[in-house]
């Protein structure tokens, strides 16, 4: 069993990591764990949302920004970026277009079931703010977020339940469609 806190592999009723009681995951653990969507099936979903992101973000930032200044141009186009993911993430298929062409899907850690609103904002809140951070002008700000946002990305290189850490804060997880 994985602890649904902090996804440390756990045998007795209590996470020994963080403390957390009664660690669930769904189903049998050793199908839950062969249904997580590999890493570079999780590059591919988010290789395919960004392309599909990038003219109506460009847009929107270049309208905006000409209008009302680039702080506000980047904010309207993050946003943009926000109601795409949210939106198709707290749906019930669990799904961005990515992920539809990369074959996963993003479900609740502790029932499989389809995500919350809460969840996927939870879950998009830290790429955002990579995002905003980018804006900031500051080229130390810049290489922090930078080095934050690829240990984000990484992570679930070395997390057995393949979680980034924005899944983790979410509580979500990313699974293989079964077909």
């Amino acid at each position: 069993m994985y602890c649904s806190n902090c996804g440390t592999q756990v045998s007795g009723p209590q996470c020994a990591v963080c403390g957390a009681s009664a660690p669930t995951t769904f189903g049998d653990d050793s199908r839950a764990s062969s249904d997580l969507a590999g890493w570079w099936r999780r590059v591919g979903a988010t290789v395919v949302d960004n392309l599909i992101l990038f003219i109506p973000t460009l847009v929107v930032y270049t309208i905006v920004g000409d209008v009302a200044g680039s702080v506000v141009g980047a904010l309207a186009a993050i946003a943009v970026q926000g109601v795409y993911m949210v939106n198709l993430l707290a749906s019930p298929h669990g799904q961005t277009i990515g992920n539809r062409v990369a074959g996963s899907r993003v479900r609740d850690a502790l029932t499989g079931q389809a995500l919350t609103n809460r969840q996927a904002i939870r879950r998009w809140t830290p790429l955002a703010a990579y995002s905003l951070f980018e804006f900031s002008g500051s080229s130390l700000v810049i290489g922090l977020v930078g080095v934050v946002a690829a240990i984000d990305y990484l992570y679930p290189l070395v997390n057995p339940r393949k979680q980034t850490l924005h899944d983790k804060l979410a509580g979500t997880i990313v699974t293989k469609v079964q077909i």
